[in-house]
């Protein structure tokens, strides 16, 4: 039992390792091209109410369960994009 719980936690903490590292990687390819990194206050709340209707949502982490990100920060980035297209 214990031994899948640490398989589920270190999947987790996998996942959130790639969706950080894929995101700085796009924030950095943002700055050399000169691109807004910023949404705007109205587009991030316009994404941020997609994901709160989304299934992939998991609430009690403001998590998306398919990419690992955490929305509430996602959704402010500019040069990121929902992994299921929904934004």
């Amino acid at each position: 039992m214990i031994d899948e719980k640490f398989k589920k936690l270190f999947k987790e903490a996998a996942k959130v390792s790639k969706s950080l590292s894929q995101s700085a990687a796009k924030g950095v390819a943002a700055i050399s091209e000169n691109k807004k990194l910023i949404s705007t206050k109205s587009e991030a709340q316009s994404r941020l109410d997609i994901c709160n209707k989304c299934k992939d949502l998991d609430k009690s982490l403001g998590r998306c369960t398919v990419c690992g990100c955490f929305v509430s920060l996602k959704t402010k980035a500019d040069y990121e994009s929902c992994p299921e297209g929904k934004w």
